[in-house]
């Protein structure tokens, strides 16, 4: 009979999906490969009836864990910038295995049991086939450590996604705001610890300005990153990816080391669904309709939120991390 070691350290089937409140128990499910493919975040909400799931103390769970090698690379990006549909356009390839939004990686995002982060690394570098590597796709702001997780895999490559501001206004605005109000208060101390914004609230913030500023944070982020590790990171715009997607995607498939065909991958359905729903039909096309509806919709809002950004505090930290607006 296999020890729980042996489990672990045979292939990623036993996923941890969370940590108790005190961090002194595990919750661990099964899931194949199908499983990883099918789900868009690694989270509670995989917790189906079916799912088989279990409670591991964390001692135990943490000694037949230890040693794993870490070998996975990156995905970091600015939220609602397509990152879900490249994830899965890459887990197509047979020698990539596509983990998104591992629930735990949000906790070192907040800061939290960070001690942890290479035992976790490791597990999420686990595949089903020896030719295999892992690509995570983190949530946004987990930016915030996106160094440190570069740090620590020696030998990693991320992509920072993103859109310019004037498409991430329009399309948080009509759809994503309960992101950007959950997490404006964290982005906001995220940026004022850099030494920018001082003495600037949420409260002060009209809906616009709040969309901008958050995208200010993770491109704040995202640019740290890239000043740090220049020759391991490949920007990609999702508008340029969406007008040229063969190239684009040919792009991310080199820099992940992956040898795939782009055109190949890029004539079956994924590029027709919504990344996370993939049951749902959404294009290209029809996302433009949705940005031009919105740009119209909340023009005013639009309008304030560019006007904060070239206001002189945050103009002086998009000079500082070169960060354009379009």
């Amino acid at each position: 009979m296999l020890n729980l070691h042996e489990v672990i350290s045979s292939s990623p089937t036993l996923f941890p999906l969370n940590l108790d409140s005190t961090g002194q128990r595990v919750q661990v499910i099964r899931m194949l490969e199908q499983d990883y493919s099918a789900a868009s975040f690694l989270d509670n909400r995989l917790l189906a009836p079916h799912v088989q799931h279990a409670t591991i103390d964390w001692s135990e769970f943490e000694h037949a864990s230890h040693n794993l090698p870490l070998a996975c690379d990156f995905i970091f990006h600015v939220s609602h910038c397509g990152s879900t549909l490249l994830s899965r356009l890459l887990g197509s390839v047979p020698n990539c295995l596509s983990l998104r939004e591992p629930a735990i990686l949000r906790l070192f995002g907040r800061g939290q049991h960070l001690d942890r982060m290479k035992l976790f690394l490791g597990l999420w570098s686990r595949t089903f086939h020896a030719q295999q590597r892992a690509s995570i796709k983190a949530t946004s702001f987990v930016n915030e450590i996106a160094s440190d997780l570069l740090l620590m895999v020696t030998d990693s490559r991320a992509i920072l996604m993103y859109v310019p501001v004037t498409t991430f206004l329009p399309g948080l605005l009509d759809g994503a705001m309960t992101d950007i109000v959950q997490e404006a208060s964290f982005r906001l101390e995220r940026i004022q610890k850099k030494g920018f914004l001082p003495g600037l609230n949420v409260s002060d913030l009209s809906a616009g300005q709040c969309v901008a500023m958050s995208w200010l944070s993770e491109m704040i982020s995202l640019a740290e990153t890239a000043r740090t590790f220049p020759d391991r990171i490949l920007w990609v715009d999702f508008d340029q990816f969406l007008d040229q997607p063969e190239n684009q995607l040919n792009r991310c498939l080199n820099h992940f080391r992956l040898t795939a065909d782009a055109a190949t991958i890029l004539s079956g359905s994924m590029m027709q669904r919504y990344a996370k729903k993939p049951e749902v039909q959404y294009d290209s096309s029809f996302r433009a309709k949705l940005l031009e509806q919105s740009s119209r919709k909340f023009q005013s809002e639009i309008a304030r939120g560019l006007d904060w950004l070239q206001q002189p505090e945050p103009s002086r930290a998009m000079q500082h991390f070169q960060i354009q607006l379009n």
